[in-house]
């Protein structure tokens, strides 16, 4: 089976994911804020009546990646997705993350890449780790956020490749030094004691980040730890996966078990695992289809779970799935030794992040059959990040 993975057309499980990317991109028209080039943060339900709330910069980065790549494989958008990113750049020196500024490269270099000079002489990248908090405490997801978009950002632009020197090395060791050993990430990496009690648990969004991002370092730098790092974390998540599909929450970063079940998020199952998944059996010679069928046929083969996650009729798909006893319990017997994933009343909250949208646009829309609108085969897709899963990237973009 090739490594490049596009779902067979004609199948229930294309059907299902073509109707999840319609829904994707007809809820991101319902939440853009124009009057401040942002994404709403969520949509939420109360008394069976959907509503609209908040803004969030992070989230609408992370929907930009996405409606670019769809875009890019024929899907109509009706955003002007220059517009928000320009507006983005000229006001990055008011960012307050490391994280978002790691996620506005990775926008940029796939919606404008020329701009990324622009972004030069707005930020410090000398004192980069002194001035943003979570570099200073080390914060797994926003380091490789950060990572992801100066890898990005440097291979579709040569000149800010050389104008940022060996800051992507840097950032791996830093990001390296939250790798506990056991096939998992720590959360954060902080002197203080509670934040060492703390630090040590890595959620699954730290190690999924992670992954990918050590996978397209491994592949830039033909660097063999870093490959190494991601496929002992994949591979310790694949260990714990449910058989029904699902993934774990929380885990010890010191000895790679599970801390905490709960909650399951959906975007994790739908989208980030699997983005992950795909990036590192491209890098590497492992496969996880499995893995990643069965944490996607977690929602799409499962009618019930399906009909309560998924609101066609509000364009949303809801949060997160806890079971009825209360979460800190929860966790208390997890850490006890008792097994509180099976055979549990579970609850949907019904809120809907916008940034799920957003991600499952950037992994599915070019693996679907779209037989509606099919790209010109004399069109050449530019400033992708399938130029990563191809193999376009090799020892020419090392820093």
């Amino acid at each position: 089976m090739k490594k490049f993975y596009h779902f067979e057309k004609n199948t229930i499980l294309n059907k299902k994911l073509s109707e999840l990317v319609s829904l994707s991109l007809n809820s991101l028209e319902e939440m853009y804020l124009p009057k401040t080039y942002e994404f709403a943060k969520r949509k939420f339900k109360i008394a069976n009546e959907v509503k609209i709330d908040g803004k969030s910069l992070r989230y609408t980065l992370i929907n930009l990646i996405g409606l670019q790549k769809a875009k890019e494989h024929g899907y109509e958008i009706n955003i002007d997705l220059n517009q928000i990113i320009e507006f983005h750049i000229r006001n990055v020196n008011k960012f307050k993350s490391l994280g978002d500024i790691g996620l506005l490269l990775w926008a940029a270099s796939l919606i404008s890449p020329n701009s990324l000079l622009n972004i030069l002489p707005k930020i410090n990248l000398v004192e980069i780790f002194a001035t943003y908090k979570e570099s200073k405490t080390g914060n797994t997801m926003e380091l490789s956020w950060f990572l992801i978009g100066l890898i990005f950002a440097s291979t579709f632009n040569d000149k800010f490749k050389s104008s940022i020197d060996i800051l992507p090395t840097k950032v791996y060791h830093k990001l390296r030094g939250n790798y506990g050993g056991h096939g998992i990430f720590k959360h954060e990496n902080t002197s203080s004691l509670e934040g060492k009690i703390r630090s040590n648990i890595g959620t699954l969004a730290d190690q999924i980040y992670s992954i990918y991002a050590f996978s397209l370092y491994s592949k830039i730098m033909v660097n063999e730890e870093a490959l190494l790092i991601a496929n002992e974390c994949a591979d310790n998540l694949c260990r714990h996966q449910s058989i029904h599909g699902e993934w774990k929450w929380q885990y010890d970063s010191s000895n790679g078990e599970v801390v905490n079940n709960y909650p399951i998020f959906p975007v994790h199952q739908l989208s980030l695992v699997p983005m992950a998944l795909f990036s590192i059996q491209m890098s590497s010679k492992k496969e996880y289809f499995k893995n990643i069928f069965s944490s996607i046929e977690w929602l799409t083969e499962n009618d019930q779970i399906y009909d309560m996650v998924v609101d066609e009729s509000n364009n949303a798909i809801w949060d997160k799935i806890t079971p009825i006893i209360n979460n800190k319990l929860n966790s208390l017997l997890s850490f006890s030794g008792f097994n509180t994933f099976d055979n549990r009343k579970l609850k949907i909250h019904y809120e809907c992040s916008s940034y799920i949208f957003g991600l499952i646009l950037y992994i599915f829309s070019g693996r679907i059959d779209k037989t509606d609108k099919q790209i010109s085969k004399n069109d050449i897709l530019v400033n992708t990040f399938q130029v990563f899963e191809l193999n376009h990237m090799n020892s020419k973009n090392n820093f």
